[in-house]
């Protein structure tokens, strides 16, 4: 295999949108773990947007498109645009994440969805073949949804979960798969991509998944 090669089957670059949402929730994850009072106040604001639609909670909103800046340049769209609702979501889950979480990092790279939800699961007693367990049952929900409201409602009832036991999650890869999910040539990319972290990784690995990459630009 050539030097050329080899570059080409490396990982790829994360796109804008993740790079903006990674640096961003970084930061606001940092400056609440050092108790900096507009990082906790900002927090509160993105909890009370949750279950809202990018622009129904203006503060929210606010918080968000300032956050991620040029990586969305949507004014060409009436209604939220696909890049919107990604970082809308990832921003709004992340808050309510690390709430109350004043030493844990409930953003931490490397950690998928998928991976997460099954560490959630094995820490619940593991799979069994005798019943579907009720973390799997709502994991299936997500990756079935249909609407990006569906997709928030069941993402909202995970991350609660995770929540409770500790378990991080990568928001930047989050809001690049939220991306491609909203586009019928992608979207089973990204199913295909939880359910292999789902379905691959150790009971209770306490090492990160390789790190995450993007998928050209759409995101």
């Amino acid at each position: 295999m050539t030097a050329s090669s080899t570059a080409q089957a490396g990982p790829r670059a994360r796109s804008r949108l993740g790079k903006a949402v990674e640096q961003s929730v970084t930061r606001l994850q940092n400056d609440y773990l050092n108790n900096r009072s507009a990082a906790v106040a900002d927090l509160a604001r993105l909890r009370r947007g949750v279950g809202a639609a990018p622009g129904d909670d203006f503060e929210a909103t606010g918080i968000v498109l300032r956050a991620v800046g040029d990586a969305i340049d949507e004014r060409r769209f009436e209604g939220p645009s696909a890049k919107e609702w990604a970082a809308y979501l990832a921003f709004t889950l992340f808050a309510v994440h690390q709430q109350s979480k004043r030493t844990a990092r409930m953003h931490q790279q490397g950690h998928s969805l998928g991976r997460a939800t099954r560490r959630l699961v094995d820490r619940q007693g593991g799979l069994s073949t005798d019943r579907v367990h009720p973390v799997r049952r709502r994991f299936d929900a997500l990756g079935t949804s249909t609407s990006m409201a569906e997709t928030a409602h069941h993402a909202r009832g995970l991350i609660n979960q995770l929540r409770g036991e500790d378990i991080p999650l990568d928001y930047g890869l989050l809001a690049e798969q939220l991306v491609r999910l909203q586009f019928p040539d992608t979207a089973g990319r990204v199913r295909l991509a939880w359910g292999r972290d789902f379905y691959r990784v150790a009971a209770d690995d306490p090492s990160p998944s390789s790190p995450p990459t993007a998928e050209g630009e759409t995101a």
